[in-house]
């Protein structure tokens, strides 16, 4: 079961924060100001506000030293807080990321990059790796944590970490995960980005005919995942269950998916019998939907392949269209969101979506909230290299 939740993206702090600006479309999208984007053709991004990030320190009393390490702090502290953990047991941490910490690479001089590196040049290449990351966030929350993995699987990181979870409750390896996702807002992303002509113009719109392409994004957000009979045991409140999870690898292409969404389809079909769950249980699905022409349409496509057949699908909605795409972090916080449509009864719609398109026919909730009540629902991602990563999350029963 969930028993806690805590992220830091453009919405907000919190988790009522993120639900409440997802209800109303309240964007956090704006002109970029982390660095001068005049190379550039697109100028808007999703940033954290700089204040939102103060001079944390670690355990030890050393000062954060990235962009990604201060986010997956405050969320990471922020969900043992909710979930009112004691560090009277033991405690797994599984950090999904795209770019790991990116300060590093940002900030060098290109004649620093220039082989052949040097020894200390190196050893602050490898400062950028995932798995740094995730043992300085541990690091931070010291001595809670005991076990600390990097999750791969580019921007289906954060869905890859929660399914990693759920491996490790089940075979009882661990009682206790704090599983997530993390990524800054990075120049080098927004470039790479950039040449693939990924970008949008001015705005992020999911699934509509007038999509340009993605808003890049940054953020973290993490879920206490407990073994039930212990979090029962020690009086936690379960927030939601994680059921299922599902993963492929459809090594298509290194960035587009594959057109018909084969191997999203499979991984959307792995994760409900991962759930023990039928096609018509699922109530909503929280879509990855990026805004790009290639993936929303691969995306219905996988919908129509697992979905397609039932007399009354269950709509898809995308947060992105606000939220910016947060990479390794997006599906996290679309997990948050997740749990509070599953608590609330209420689903974020596709903000920003303005004409249908034969592409990409579904209902994707255009442009208002849907009071749905969902017992269950699916939060994809589907990322670069065809890294397609499912779960399904559940109302706790009473």
């Amino acid at each position: 079961m969930i028993t806690g939740l805590g992220v830091c993206c453009p919405l907000g702090r919190c988790p009522a924060d993120l639900e409440a600006a997802l209800l109303s479309g309240r964007a956090g999208v704006g002109p970029v100001r982390s660095f001068d984007t005049d190379p550039f053709p697109t100028h808007v991004g999703a940033e954290v506000p700089d204040e939102w990030l103060p001079a944390a320190r670690d355990a030890s009393g050393a000062p954060l030293r990235g962009r990604a390490e201060s986010l997956g702090v405050q969320a990471a502290t922020a969900a043992l807080t909710h979930a009112r953990w004691s560090g009277g047991g033991a405690l797994d941490l599984v950090v999904g990321t795209t770019m790991g910490e990116p300060t590093w690479v940002d900030t060098w001089p290109a004649g620093r990059a220039a082989p052949p590196l040097s020894d200390v040049a190196a050893q602050e290449l490898l400062l950028s790796a995932p798995e740094h990351l995730a043992d300085r966030i541990a690091s931070a929350l010291d001595p809670v944590v005991g076990r600390c993995s990097a999750a791969a699987g580019a921007c289906a990181a954060g869905n890859v970490a929660l399914g990693m979870a759920l491996g490790r409750i089940r075979s009882g390896s661990a009682q206790a995960v704090l599983a997530g996702g993390v990524d800054g807002f990075s120049r080098i992303a927004f470039a790479g980005f950039s040449r693939l002509g990924a970008l949008a113009a001015h705005a992020c719109r999911p699934f509509s005919a007038d999509r340009d392409g993605l808003v890049l994004g940054e953020g973290a957000a993490f879920l206490l995942v407990e073994e039930e009979q212990a979090a029962r045991s020690r009086g936690a409140t379960a927030l939601a269950c994680l059921s299922g999870s599902g993963w492929t690898c459809d090594a298509y292409h290194p960035t587009s998916p594959h057109p018909t969404g084969a191997g999203a389809a499979a991984a959307l079909a792995a994760a409900l019998r991962d759930a023990g769950r039928l096609p018509d249980t699922v109530d909503w699905v929280c879509a990855h939907g990026t805004g790009t022409k290639a993936n929303d349409s691969a995306e219905v496509a996988a919908l129509q392949a697992v979905f397609g057949h039932l007399a009354a699908p269950p709509p898809a909605s995308s947060i992105k269209a606000v939220t910016g795409h947060g990479l390794g972090a997006a599906s996290a916080i679309e997990a948050v969101a997740c749990v509070a449509a599953l608590r609330s009864g209420v689903v974020p719609p596709t903000w920003n979506h303005r004409a249908a398109d034969p592409a990409c026919n579904w209902d994707v909730l255009p442009n208002a909230p849907a009071r749905l009540d969902p017992q269950v629902v699916v939060n994809q991602a589907y990322a670069f290299g065809g890294c397609n990563a499912v779960v399904v999350l559940e109302r706790v029963q009473p």
